[in-house]
């Protein structure tokens, strides 16, 4: 049984973990993985490696078929959020082709995608937002009217890797905030996946002191929660969490299994949290597996293994859903050769019809 790992990047570990659960289950396969740098380093640890055309470009999807039905994939799990909007599209596709991949649908998507949405989407669930605005008079309008008091931040509305996050402290602070964000925005990726203008993708936001937490979800392939995990972040790198302490909380567990239960996403979703004391906060959240995964992995939790399961129709272990809690954890990194022969160059020729 192979399974397809996409947009892997620096994410070795992954892999390992992958190979790891391969050999727990006793299950015989290969682990393909894919990225568009043919520099990145995982592309060193797959069993057969490729390097893609961006997931940008209107042939990265086709691409990943192509592999898919070369070397007869059973699954593909994406580690990238900017990629699961063309992938959760063309899922019927790969369905057809007896191909599970581990995204949900294209409406829950864009709804996750899209900060603007988490007002309206987790007040109706009972959980709380940072007062937002998708436009800057609305915020200077409140502002005015002492509904809202600074500082606040801005940041692209389908935003990912903190990029584009400015902070205005005066009104005079937000007008040349606002402008740098839309700048940033035009540079940045994320402008790629999207027709929204870049004046139209600004997010502005009621900043949230306080302890922050990283909460991941899993549901399965028909949408059933699984489980979750729960980490407080001590340190964050480049967008990644770079120190925590896994942890048991009751009521982000609670909440967790709330959202997995109404949400019925399939695969896994990361939030953000804060606790400010008196309340919870979501401001962030990404339809995929994130890199603080790898800690709750650490801690005893095994999601590559329950992937395996759920593709091989085999029971999901209770074990793996579980992680130790209390454990202090932090990053650190490791340097790989590049063997640029290692992975094929894919190029589009051919159609996967």
């Amino acid at each position: 049984m192979n399974i397809l790992l996409t947009s892997t990047a620096r994410r070795n570990d992954f892999i390992q973990f992958f190979q790891e659960a391969y050999e727990k289950l006793g299950i015989s396969g290969q682990i393909i993985v894919c990225d568009p740098e043919y520099n990145a380093p995982s592309l060193q640890m797959g069993d057969i490696s490729y390097v893609t055309p961006h997931y940008s470009d209107p042939g990265y999807v086709q691409a990943l078929l192509n592999i898919c039905e070369k070397h007869n994939v059973q699954g593909v799990f994406p580690l990238n959020d900017l990629e699961v909007c063309s992938l959760a599209q063309q899922k019927p596709n790969f369905e057809k082709r007896g191909i599970q991949v581990f995204v949900t649908d294209p409406v829950t998507i864009n709804k996750i995608r899209d900060k603007g949405n988490y007002e309206e989407m987790m007040g109706a669930l009972g959980i709380s937002v940072p007062r937002t605005f998708t436009s800057l008079p609305a915020a200077e309008k409140a502002l005015r009217n002492g509904e809202v008091q600074f500082p606040l931040i801005l940041k692209p509305r389908n935003g990912s890797a903190s990029v584009g996050i400015e902070y205005a402290n005066t009104m005079e602070e937000l007008k040349y905030a606002y402008l740098h964000v839309v700048e940033k925005i035009s540079f940045a990726a994320i402008s790629t996946i999207t027709k929204v203008k870049p004046e139209k993708n600004v997010l502005i936001q009621q900043v949230v002191d306080g302890d922050k937490y990283s909460v991941d979800i899993f549901n399965d392939l028909e949408g059933r929660y699984l489980t979750h995990f729960i980490r407080k972040q001590l340190m964050m790198r480049g967008g990644d969490v770079d120190r925590c302490i896994t942890c048991d909380h009751k009521k982000l567990g609670e909440m967790a299994e709330l959202i997995g239960e109404r949400l019925g996403h399939v695969g896994y979703l990361n939030m953000d949290v804060y606790d400010d004391g008196k309340n919870y906060y979501v401001i962030d959240i990404n339809p995929r597996i994130g890199g603080g995964y790898s800690f709750s992995h650490k801690a005893g939790a095994d999601i590559p293994a329950a992937v395996l399961a759920l593709l091989a129709e085999k029971p999901v272990k209770k074990e793996w859903l579980q992680q130790q809690n209390g454990i202090e954890y932090a990053r650190h990194d490791e340097v790989t050769t590049i063997n640029t022969t290692r992975a094929a160059k894919l190029m589009i020729t051919e159609s996967a019809q």
